[in-house]
């Protein structure tokens, strides 16, 4: 350490006077600046112990360090911060690899359970410390041949401090209710535009009307009008199905204006309970979270606050008509599945005053128009009075 190199900084401006006492004393110098008011000499460190102990009528002191020196003093001025800078980084890599919260993926409770219980089995718990790729992809081998009957599929992730567990049942396949005997009745008046054939007759064909109720693949086997069997009829059926939506549309709508005025707040939640730390100045605002802290249920959140105006504009009647068709037709898509379509819709009637757009819509769709009704099986008087 004292062949380390520093530069002592000697209050005094008589610099020949100075460099001869330094060689006097057999000290070396490697650099030298004269300033105004005092002179800087880079020396080694054993030598600038020389220097204060025979140079004691000369005012000095160390102006800078080098190498492990220059380390050292660093530590010794910044002693609590260094200390605390390591204890946090110790524990930022203990919190980095340690588990808070088990979140597994499923509504079922009994898998819920059976997972707890299994991954606490093989070391995986609240507060213990997480498991590397290989010793996770064991763990899932093991729980899902030791559950073969439950569980499918298993997977293991960390997302931060929270261990995610998705998982999939084992999907148990139930036979298809067998009924003895069933139609495929019409749930709305409309146009056969499709009909697949199953099982059972079809007694109508692509392109003619039924009224709602109406049998379009019956489960009697007939033969020279004599039902000769009985069956549960099967198929598909899709028809063209006639709406006539209505819709008044108001021709001023509010909308939400921000005026460019951020406030930010702090929050706290716990257990679905929410407290600001500070009294918010705004009086409308939307609320933008950030997370600072998160330990199980516990939550510190910093609050972006953005405040804005409720505004009314007044819309073109064009835009309202253009509103009040969305609208209709968002109405009527919301009825169907996804394998059902609108196929055309027309404004049969159109109303504007000073404050509303009213529209009568015709809407046609594809729609499943065929649906089970399950016949019951007529029991005779015979049989009644004659148990």
């Amino acid at each position: 350490m004292n062949e380390e190199i520093i530069w002592v900084k000697f209050y005094n401006n008589n610099y020949y006077r100075l460099l001869l006492k330094l060689n006097s004393l057999d000290v070396t110098i490697y650099d030298n600046k004269k300033e105004n008011e005092y002179i800087l000499v880079k020396v080694k460190y054993n030598d600038y112990l020389k220097i204060k102990k025979y140079l004691i009528s000369y005012k000095t002191e160390i102006y800078a360090y080098s190498g492990k020196l220059k380390i050292k003093e660093f530590l010794k001025k910044y002693q609590v911060f260094t200390i605390t800078t390591i204890i946090c980084i110790i524990l930022l890599l203990i919190l980095n690899n340690m588990i808070f919260k088990i979140d597994i993926k499923s509504n079922n409770k009994n898998i819920q359970n059976l997972l707890i219980k299994e991954l606490k089995n093989n070391g995986l718990k609240s507060f213990s410390m997480k498991k590397n790729h290989a010793q996770i992809e064991k763990i899932v081998n093991k729980i899902v041949h030791d559950n073969k009957e439950s569980i499918e599929w298993l997977e293991i992730k960390y997302d931060g401090l929270i261990m995610i567990v998705n998982v999939t049942e084992k999907t148990i396949v139930k036979e298809e209710e067998n009924y003895n005997h069933c139609h495929i009745i019409a749930n709305n008046d409309a146009k056969i535009l499709s009909l697949n054939l199953y099982r059972g007759v079809a007694l109508k064909e692509v392109n003619d009307y039924v009224v709602k109720g109406d049998i379009i693949l019956s489960g009697d086997i007939t033969f020279n009008e004599e039902i000769k069997d009985e069956v549960c009829a099967n198929g598909e059926v899709y028809g063209e199905v006639w709406y006539n939506v209505k819709v008044t549309v108001p021709l001023e709508e509010d909308y939400i204006k921000y005026t460019g005025k951020n406030r930010y707040n702090f929050n706290i939640k716990f257990n679905d309970n929410k407290y600001n730390i500070l009294k918010s100045r705004l009086k409308n605002k939307k609320e933008q979270e950030i997370n600072l802290y998160k330990f199980n249920d516990f939550e510190v959140n910093l609050v972006k606050e953005k405040e804005y105006e409720i505004k009314t504009k007044k819309l073109t009647e064009k835009e309202a008509y253009d509103k009040a068709i969305q609208l209709a037709t968002t109405n009527v898509s919301l009825k169907l599945d996804k394998d059902e379509q609108i196929l055309y819709k027309k404004v049969l009637k159109k109303e504007a005053n000073n404050s509303t757009i009213y529209l009568e819509v015709f809407i046609i769709t594809k729609e499943n128009i065929g649906t089970r009704q399950i016949v019951e099986e007529e029991i005779d008087n015979d049989s009644r009075n004659n148990p």
